[in-house]
């Protein structure tokens, strides 16, 4: 039973040329065939043993083979790919970094806002004192 389904994509190894394509090794560990039609025009010379595809799973062939394309992947598949690729190799950077607790906060927001009252409080005191000292005065001036 394969693990990839139709419409699939992966990153495959040509393990070995044929006269009508070639066997592609895949990350879960199975053979898919490529077929020539199935390579962009001019390309099919081109494959070499040890080359890296993205290939899309078209289906099976006659002998139970995941039947593979490169012709059938588009730019969108291409860049879903690389996103895929940089989010795991990220995800392995973090796993590899040591776990650390974040540094605690300087102070807490409550505490922060207790002394801002206080500082207002005692300000509006000092202005509450100077009001009274005018207007005693005012009343004494009269």
């Amino acid at each position: 039973m394969t693990s990839l389904r139709v419409g699939d994509l992966a990153f495959g190894k040509v393990l070995e040329l044929q006269p009508t394509g070639a066997l592609v090794g895949l990350p879960t560990g199975e053979v898919g065939f490529l077929h020539l039609s199935e390579v962009p025009d001019g390309a099919g010379g081109s494959l070499v043993p040890g080359q890296e595809l993205l290939v899309k799973v078209i289906g099976l062939d006659r002998l139970e083979r995941l039947a593979l394309s490169v012709r059938r992947v588009t730019d969108e598949d291409r860049d879903a790919m690389a996103y895929h690729r940089e989010a795991v190799e990220f995800r392995s950077a973090l796993a590899s970094r040591p776990l650390t607790a974040p540094p605690p906060p300087e102070e807490r927001l409550e505490w922060r806002l207790q002394r801002w009252l206080k500082t207002a409080e005692g300000a509006l005191g000092r202005l509450r004192r100077r009001q009274a000292a005018r207007t005693s005065q005012k009343l004494n001036l009269d």
